[in-house]
């Protein structure tokens, strides 16, 4: 089973930038969750693929399968508790 936290961002978005300390801390805590970044300036495959239409976007998706998807500068305590819940749905589909 994969989990995977793609992170759509920009090199000229303050709020990616700002976002990115906060992620470098939910990366220790949530170790079972591999986290990507995607610049969508480079990738315009993948932000087309994923409809992305601002960023910061990040996408969770657990076997390939679009989950939750949080938008927006105001992102810290809804993503922590998206990657808990997501942490949590792992703990239970291995019971």
């Amino acid at each position: 089973m994969s989990f995977i936290a793609l992170k759509f961002w920009a090199e000229w978005c303050g709020p990616c930038k700002t976002l990115e300390p906060h992620l470098k801390k939910m990366k220790e805590e949530f170790p079972a969750i591999e986290f990507q970044a995607v610049d969508c300036d480079d990738d315009k495959g993948l932000v087309k693929q994923y409809q992305v239409k601002s960023v910061p976007t990040i996408i969770l998706l657990k076997n390939g399968v679009e989950t939750n998807r949080i938008v927006g500068s105001v992102l810290i305590t809804p993503l922590r508790k998206a990657l808990r819940d997501f942490t949590k749905e792992n703990e239970n589909d291995n019971s």
